[in-house]
């Protein structure tokens, strides 16, 4: 469950936009890609358990 100081679902999207931009340029090290696809995963983990904590609420409010 997501708490205050988390950044929400738009948050989350928004920072994987901005680290695959600059995954994609040339300007990274190897080491700081490799922060950056971690970073990036850790964002879509999370965001995927927004999506399935707001569709099982979605559910529950349908029935």
């Amino acid at each position: 469950m997501q708490t205050a100081d988390e950044p929400d679902f738009e948050t989350r999207i928004e920072k994987i936009k901005a680290i695959i931009e600059k995954l994609n340029g040339n300007e990274l090290s190897l080491k700081d890609g490799i922060k950056l696809y971690q970073e990036a995963k850790e964002h879509i983990a999370s965001a995927n358990q927004i999506l399935e904590q707001a569709e099982f609420e979605l559910k529950d409010i349908i029935q």
